[in-house]
C-alpha cells in the first residue's frame, strides 16, 4: 500500500470531496482521482461513495481513516527516530497537556525540557482529556499529560489501549464567587451547597474525574445538587464562579489565577487526583518524547 495514496485518502476524507481535497493538495483532480481508484482496487473494498455535492465515507474508509493517520503519524516518529539516531536530539514533541495538569506541573517541565533540548519544537494541545485520548489514539499526540481516576482505567479509542504513568498529584478546593463572603479559614460542610448552581466541565464518556469526584463527595448525604451547570472546560468555570454564578470544583493553582473567586475549605477535604503520562500501549515512541517522560522520573 503506497503511503502517498494513503495521505491522498485522508486529504478527500477530511476535505469532502475530491475537488476541495485536490486544492488542499496542490494537485489536479485527474490524478488524484486515479490514485483514489488505484487503492480501492488494491485493497479490493469501495472506500467512499461519489456524491453530486461530495463524498461519504463508507464503514471501510472510515476505518482507513482513522487507521491511516496512525500509520502516517508512526511513519513520522520512525523518521523523526532514525534522524535523532543521527543527528543527535532534535525534531517535534507532539504534546498533549489539560489545563489543570499545565498550570500544576507541565508549564515548568516544558519550560525545563526547552531549555535542555534547544532543537526540539514543540507542538502543544491544551485539550480536555477525552480530545487529547482521541488524539494519541490517532498518532497527533505523542504524549498526554492528564488528570485520571485510578478506579476507572482509560477505556481504548478506535481500538488503541494506553499506558499510564503517574507523575504527581493535583490538590482540589472548592471555588465560590468572592462576592458571597463565604469564610476561607472555617471548613464548610460541603452538603450546605446542595441548592447552588454547581458549574462543571461537561461529562465525558470513560473520563469521569471531577464527576466522579464529586459525586462521591455528596454520596454520603444522600442528595446531590439538582442545578448544574456544563462547561467546555475547567477555566470557563473558574470564570463563572467569579462572575457570581455559581460554585465548582477546581486545582488549587487554578483557584489563585482568579481573583473573584474563594478558596473554601470543606470538611473531610477532596481526594487528590493523580496526574499521569499517557502514551500508546503500541507504537513507537519518539527519543524526543522518551526524554521528556524522563524529565518527570527524578521527581
Amino acid at each position: 500500500m503506497d503511503l502517498r495514496n494513503v495521505r491522498y485518502f485522508i486529504a478527500v476524507a477530511e476535505n469532502g470531496s475530491i475537488t476541495e481535497a485536490s486544492n488542499a493538495l496542490r494537485i489536479s483532480q485527474p490524478p488524484l482521482s486515479m490514485a483514489m481508484a488505484k487503492l480501492e482496487k488494491e485493497l479490493g473494498v469501495t472506500l467512499f461513495d461519489r456524491k453530486p455535492r461530495g463524498i461519504e465515507l463508507t464503514a471501510a474508509g472510515e476505518y482507513l481513516h482513522h487507521a491511516g493517520r496512525r500509520l502516517l503519524a508512526e511513519e513520522r516518529r520512525i523518521s523523526d527516530t532514525l534522524k535523532s539516531m543521527g543527528q543527535g536530539l532534535a525534531g517535534e514533541l507532539h504534546l498533549g497537556c489539560e489545563p489543570m495538569c499545565l498550570w500544576r506541573i507541565g508549564s515548568t517541565k516544558i519550560s525545563q525540557f526547552l531549555s535542555i533540548y534547544r532543537n526540539v519544537t514543540l507542538d502543544l494541545t491544551d485539550a480536555n482529556p477525552r480530545v487529547q485520548l482521541d488524539r494519541l489514539a490517532d498518532g497527533t499526540l505523542d504524549l498526554a499529560i492528564m488528570p485520571i481516576v485510578a478506579e476507572e482505567p482509560l477505556q481504548a479509542v478506535n481500538g488503541v489501549h494506553f499506558d499510564v504513568t503517574v507523575v504527581d498529584e493535583l490538590p482540589l478546593t472548592l471555588i465560590a464567587p468572592k462576592a458571597w463572603g463565604l469564610d476561607e479559614s472555617e471548613p464548610l460542610d460541603v452538603a450546605s451547597q446542595k441548592d447552588s448552581t454547581w458549574i462543571l466541565p461537561a461529562r465525558i464518556p470513560g473520563v469521569r474525574i471531577l464527576w466522579r469526584i464529586w459525586a462521591d463527595k455528596f454520596a454520603p448525604s444522600g442528595a446531590a445538587p439538582t442545578e448544574v451547570i456544563q462547561v467546555p472546560t475547567v477555566m470557563t468555570a473558574a470564570q463563572l464562579v467569579g462572575a457570581g454564578v455559581g460554585v465548582s470544583l477546581s486545582s488549587l493553582e487554578m483557584a489563585r489565577l482568579h481573583p473573584d473567586v474563594a478558596r473554601v475549605p470543606v470538611v473531610g477535604g477532596w481526594p487528590n487526583v493523580p496526574i499521569a503520562i499517557v502514551r500508546r500501549k503500541e507504537g513507537i515512541v519518539t527519543p524526543i518524547a522518551e526524554r521528556f517522560v524522563e524529565l518527570f522520573q527524578g521527581d
